[in-house]
C-alpha cells in the first residue's frame, strides 16, 4: 500500500489513533441513532459514512503495524498487538453493515410514514 512512514514516523503510530477514536464513536453513534429515531433523523447518511471510514482504517492500520512489527524487536505483547488488531476487522465489518441496515430501515420506514400521510 505505501503508507507505512509518514514524515518518518511510522504510520501506525498515527493511523491507530484514528482507529481508537473512530471505532468507540461509530459503535456509540449506531447505538445512539437505532434507539433514538431523532438522533437517526440528524445523523442522516453520516451514520454509514462514519462507519466506512472506521471500516477502511482499520485495515490501512494493521498493514502499517505489520510493517511496524517487521521493524521492532518481537515480544509478546507486541504479537498480542498483532493478533488484537486483526481481530478487529471483523467487528468493524458488522458495525458497518449494522450502521447501514439501521440508516437504510430508517430512510424506509420514514418513506412508508410519508406515503401513507398522502392523499
Amino acid at each position: 500500500m505505501g503508507l507505512d512512514v509518514i514524515n518518518n514516523v511510522p504510520a501506525h503510530v498515527l493511523f491507530v489513533h484514528v482507529v481508537v477514536v473512530l471505532v468507540p464513536l461509530t459503535a456509540l453513534s449506531l447505538v445512539l441513532c437505532a434507539v433514538l429515531p431523532s438522533t437517526m433523523r440528524r445523523f442522516g447518511f453520516a451514520l454509514p459514512a462514519l462507519a466506512l471510514v472506521t471500516l477502511i482504517s482499520v485495515p490501512l492500520t494493521t498493514h502499517a503495524g505489520e510493517w511496524l512489527e517487521s521493524h521492532v524487536d518481537s515480544n509478546a505483547l507486541v504479537r498480542r498487538h498483532a493478533e488484537l488488531g486483526d481481530e478487529l476487522l471483523p467487528w468493524t465489518l458488522a458495525l458497518f453493515l449494522i450502521a447501514t441496515g439501521v440508516w437504510w430501515s430508517y430512510g424506509r420506514a420514514t418513506r412508508l410514514v410519508l406515503q401513507r400521510s398522502m392523499p
